[in-house]
């Protein structure tokens, strides 16, 4: 199976029409087109994207190893977050990296009063 096949796949284990499943990755529906039809290739960020939205394994949906369904932990969550586009993002888990071990006490706090306020009805 090539990698068009399996993006096709993809989308149609997801019940999505080519325009709705472009629309989860925000890309065009004529790119989804002619990557199905094999006229392009998905870029790695395209299948990172895929990957990502439909938890799909990367590796599965690039090379056709392993299972197409990708089984989840942290770990699969940083390394999708570290491969996208977000420099902020990246930035905040790359300066987490660096916290002394006497600070994560005070991130956690900090942390907790973050989740205590969005649960706060009426704002």
């Amino acid at each position: 199976m090539t990698i068009n096949e399996r993006c096709k796949l993809v989308r149609e284990k997801s019940r999505l029409s080519q325009r709705a499943f472009a629309d989860r990755l925000s890309i065009s529906g004529p790119a989804i087109a002619r990557i199905e039809s094999g006229v392009n290739n998905p870029s790695d960020q395209t299948l990172v994207l895929i990957s990502r939205e439909f938890g799909i394994s990367y590796a599965w949906l690039k090379n056709g190893i392993g299972d197409m369904i990708e089984e989840r932990d942290e770990d699969d969550d940083v390394n999708r977050l570290m491969l996208g586009e977000s420099e902020f993002a990246k930035s905040v888990f790359r300066a987490l990296a660096k916290l002394p071990p006497e600070a994560w006490d005070l991130f956690q706090q900090f942390v907790e009063t973050l989740k205590a306020d969005q649960k706060k009805p009426g704002d």
